[in-house]
């Protein structure tokens, strides 16, 4: 096995004595780095741009950084003493701005932000003011400088808080307990609370703080698997109301116990809007009918998480033709990029090792293109160890379980190795050679590396043909080889780190027709007891697709024309009811559906 040159070697190590990053031209890495909230020591330092000569270093209390601002004028190392000084308890902004040899070229660096420790106890959560707070918080913050004690007040009395009263002291507790649980509060109410820090037998008073809590709708969290209280059979669907939709899960646990956004439950609700009626809807009946007002509620809120596809695969109508060319029919594909380094060394730029690919099918096969772009094509490693050389990885999962282990029937990773235009037969596969059958391909060198055309045939993937509207898990990967021996850096379009053979850390993709049906839109109706209905879109059709939880407020205002201290009914739903047309499928995530104050 042969080793880097040594010449590379030892530019390696000079460049990061001087702090320089390989082929990135901004300064990068931060230190302290980007949203840290205890910093108490004014040095500064990053990794300086590849090109750098030279380091304008500003610091401020705004994210606008101006001229006012550079506090350290072309310096020499990446790395800077704030001789001035932090001032406790505030949001500071800095920026490196890289200076390039000739002295004139000025690479402007990205904003950082942090926060510096402060003298009493700050960064509360929740948030102060905050009007969003479930009645069963528990409430945390972050330790004063020097602090050796934390002393507690809560009370739903602000100037019992203030003035420190009997009544809200809730005692002392030691410096690595940085949390309190009040208990389970009232519903639509207004706390107040603070935290003293003892500092070297001083008290350094807190500020007092307050949130309110809200009323709950539905938290998800009262459901179980034994029948009469699954969440199926509160939240009614498809099954019921005719429509696309799909609540919980067909097997124990019913309900949702991972993707949660608090306490240990959340709702899954599958939406199929392929088909007639071409909306989905998930249905809750009150009863006795519900005052959305009381307590001085004035908005609804509900918590959502997509799980949409990220791209639509078009019927390919005429097949490509497998020769590592780029057809016409290609052109309605659209096209994604890889270039997520997931494994290795950084990359010195897009030449050094990237990519894209685009997917087309037709019932019987999934095709794939794939461009890379790799300056240095190497192949001279056993076939049996062709992750060491230059190739990509195909990784499909024929129903999109999303399991967290390739499960045997069809979940699939195809390795295509870079061979010098000579096709290999067989292509490397991670579980059995003999599905193999019907496998096709073809490679060709490019001007800037090389480019591999797929046909990958459904009856292996799926056991039979692909129609519109199923849903396939997918990645593509490159492995690079830049000086023959080991692999020196591996890029994704999906994956973001981990062991890329567990399918549920990969995208999804939509068989779509050829055009592509309208983007789908979430929806909440409410009834009232005397049948009036109201409903609220909306507007981002992109929250479907939100991979971390997004709170929808909807003003109660907004729902016209229904009484709504007499609510009987909720409905959450995706699509289109009014004017309903073919749509999409996906799933969602629904938690913590509760009542607030303004």
């Amino acid at each position: 096995m042969r080793t880097k040159a040594p010449y590379l070697t030892i530019l390696a190590i000079v460049l990061g004595l001087c702090g320089a990053s390989w082929g990135q031209k901004k300064a990068t890495n931060p230190n302290p780095a980007n949203g840290t909230a205890d910093v108490a020591m004014p040095l500064f330092r990053w990794t300086a741009g590849s090109t750098a000569m030279l380091h304008d270093v500003y610091i401020g209390k705004t994210r606008e950084l101006g001229s006012a601002d550079l506090v350290g004028a072309r310096q020499p190392l990446a790395m800077f003493y704030y001789v001035a000084g932090l001032e406790p308890g505030v949001t500071y902004y800095w920026r490196v701005d890289e200076i390039e040899k000739d002295g004139v070229t000025i690479i402007t660096g990205d904003v950082w932000t942090f926060i510096t420790q402060a003298l009493t106890a700050y960064y509360p959560d929740p948030a102060d003011g905050a009007t969003t707070v479930p009645p069963a918080v528990v409430l945390k913050w972050w330790p004063g400088r020097g602090a050796t004690q934390h002393h507690v007040y809560f009370s739903d009395n602000r100037d019992a808080v203030s003035q420190a009263a009997a009544g809200a002291d809730k005692g002392l507790l030691p410096l690595v307990e940085t949390t309190f649980q009040p208990g389970s509060l009232q519903e639509a109410t207004t706390y107040y609370w603070r935290v003293d820090e003892l500092v070297s037998g001083a008290v350094q008073a807190g500020p007092v703080w307050t949130f309110t809590t809200w009323t709950t709708v539905d938290d998800f969290e009262s459901y179980t698997d034994k029948e009469g209280s699954r969440i199926y059979e509160t939240w009614l669907d498809g099954l019921t109301n005719s429509t696309g939709s799909l609540v919980g899960y067909m097997t124990a646990p019913f309900a949702e116990q991972t993707t949660i956004h608090g306490g240990l439950q959340s709702m899954p609700l599958d939406y199929n809007n392929l088909a007639k009626p071409f909306y989905s809807e998930a249905e809750q009946e009150f009863s006795p009918a519900q005052d959305w007002t009381a307590g001085g509620t004035e908005a609804l809120v509900l918590y959502v998480q997509g799980k949409g596809v990220d791209f639509d695969v078009v019927n390919a109508g005429t097949p490509p033709t497998i020769d590592a060319k780029v057809d016409d029919v290609w052109a309605q594909a659209s096209v994604q990029y890889i270039k997520t380094k997931v494994d290795g060394a950084d990359l010195t730029g897009p030449a050094d090792c990237s990519g894209q690919f685009r997917v087309l099918y037709d019932a019987a096969y999934l095709y794939v293109l794939v461009d890379v772009n790799d300056e240095a094509l190497i192949q001279d490693s056993d076939p049996g160890q062709g992750w060491l050389d230059d190739r990509i990885e195909v990784f499909i999962d024929g129903d999109n379980s999303k399991d967290p282990a390739q499960d045997g029937k069809n979940d699939y990773q195809y390795c295509f190795r870079w061979n010098h235009g000579v096709v290999e037969v067989p292509v490397e596969w991670y579980r059995s050679p003999t599905s193999l059958a019907g496998v096709q391909y073809a490679v060709v060198t490019t001007g800037s590396g090389y480019r591999i055309e797929i046909k990958l045939p459904w009856a292996t993937m799926i056991g039979g043909p692909a129609r519109a509207g199923r849903l396939i898990g997918i990645d593509v990967m490159i492995d690079d080889d830049d000086d023959g021996g080991d692999r020196d850096s591996q890029i994704a379009w999906y994956l973001t780190g981990g062991d890329p053979h567990r399918p549920n850390m990969w995208g999804t993709a939509l068989l779509a027709d050829a055009a592509a049906p309208p983007a789908d839109r979430l929806y909440v109706t409410i009834q009232d007891s005397s049948n009036k209905i109201a409903t609220v879109v909306n507007p981002d059709a992109q929250i479907l697709k939100a991979t971390n939880w997004v709170e929808w407020k909807i003003p109660l205002s907004s729902f016209t024309g229904v009484n709504l201290t007499k609510i009987k009914k909720m409905s959450i739903g995706v699509g289109d009811k009014a004017n309903p047309a073919a749509g999409r499928k996906g799933v969602l995530y629904i938690d913590d559906i509760s009542l607030v104050k303004p």
